[in-house]
């Protein structure tokens, strides 16, 4: 009988080595995830987080260049029914909502016929005596088709309302009913707007605001 252990050790030393490049490759072979780069992600944040602080520009085109004018105005409203076209009915003067960005501007729409637009007027006049003159402009828009410039003004007079009056063509109609929906050329549902300062439009609730309510949105956007 052939004796066969003398090549039990070359087995032996074979299947030992087979055994240790197994185990290397093994360990130098990560899995996908150890050896991934990491993600670059972009937290997009709300203007309600951003800081109050503002944060040096890094190019951004939001905010204004470094060589802009220093008479060049802080907000610009490129708004349709902004930059539309109105004539004062009681001084016969050209202007638009536009004109007036960097105040803050309340903006009403309204129709001779309607009480309710009587009412919430008589409100906003007594809201404006208690509020800086120079940093708020009260707009008022006629929005009946039917209406005219002439009652406009009359009716503005008789009842001794300030501010600036104007009848509302249908362009200018369509832009607020567009952004605002239709609800808002609905005169006895008393719509309004408020301007900011920094060019944010907030549409209030519609129905009636009273004096103190017109006062503390006015000064929250900053009168």
């Amino acid at each position: 009988m052939t004796d066969r252990r003398p090549h039990a050790a070359p087995l032996v030393l074979a299947f030992s080595a087979l055994l240790g490049f197994a185990a290397c490759t093994g360990s130098s072979a990560a899995s996908p995830a150890a050896t991934a780069s990491p993600v670059s992600t972009t937290e997009l944040v709300s203007p309600t987080a951003m800081p109050s602080q503002p944060t040096p520009s890094t190019g951004s085109t939001s905010g204004p260049s470094a060589d802009a004018s220093p008479d060049a105005p802080a907000v610009v409203l490129t708004q349709a029914w902004a930059t539309a076209p109105l004539v004062d009915v009681t001084t016969g003067e050209a202007f638009r909502i536009a004109d007036h960005a960097g105040k803050v501007v309340i903006l009403e729409t309204m129709a001779i016929w309607c009480s309710n637009c009587r009412t919430q007027q008589a409100d906003v006049q007594a809201a404006l005596a208690r509020l800086p003159a120079d940093d708020v402009v009260y707009v008022v828009l006629d929005v009946d088709p039917n209406e005219d410039g002439t009652s406009l003004a009359g009716y503005r007079v008789d009842n001794g309302f300030e501010g600036r009056y104007a009848v509302a063509g249908a362009d200018v109609a369509r832009a607020l009913a567009a952004d605002f929906g239709d609800q808002f050329l609905n005169p006895p549902s008393t719509p309004m707007l408020i301007i900011g300062k920094d060019g944010t439009v907030t549409r209030t609730e519609f129905g009636h605001k009273s004096a103190d309510d017109i006062v503390a949105l006015a000064q929250v956007n900053g009168a």
